[in-house]
């Protein structure tokens, strides 16, 4: 069974969540957790004072109670101004930001299920109101274009920053 669970950088188990990690011929599709969570815990207050992230929600994934991934999205505001441009859009929308199941756990269907119960989250509108949901991935990152794609995320077009932009109708 696959498990969401919030994670905070006071939580004992940030160690944990930081050293999960993915193949080497993985490296360069996704950022660290180190990385993501400094950008949920650290950039999100700046995003947030500037009105233009709500917020961002970090979780670790679970399975049978052990921690085997994580995941992360957010909730932009129009006015959002990035150089690669992939959270720009002209309306609020949520991006599902980030997702990494660790290496020993890979090709049990973590990912989709992972996916599945953002998404689920997400179209609940927890944040406020949208009309799209994105993510972003390396043309050559596979298990992610296709993990996306079994939900229903279609690409559209845009390659921004050397990533395929995708996109759900909420």
């Amino acid at each position: 069974m696959i498990e969401l669970r919030k994670i905070s950088i006071l939580d004992d188990n940030m160690k944990e969540c930081i050293a999960l990690d993915i193949l080497p011929e993985q490296k360069g599709f996704v950022a660290s957790n180190a990385y993501s969570l400094a950008e949920a815990y650290c950039e999100n207050r700046a995003y947030a004072e500037a009105g233009v992230c709500d917020i961002a929600e970090p979780y670790a994934v679970y399975q049978d109670g052990k921690m085997v991934g994580f995941a992360m999205y957010g909730y932009f505001s129009p006015d959002y101004e990035e150089d690669d441009e992939v959270y720009c859009t002209e309306e609020h929308h949520y991006y599902f930001w980030r997702l990494l199941i660790d290496k020993n756990h890979q090709g049990k269907g973590i990912g989709r299920e992972t996916v599945k119960q953002i998404m689920e989250e997400i179209k609940s509108k927890p944040h406020g109101e949208a009309s799209y949901c994105y993510t972003s991935y390396k043309p050559a990152n596979i298990a992610s274009k296709t993990t996306f794609a079994s939900y229903g995320f279609e690409e559209d077009g845009r390659v921004i920053g050397g990533e395929v932009v995708a996109r759900y109708n909420l």
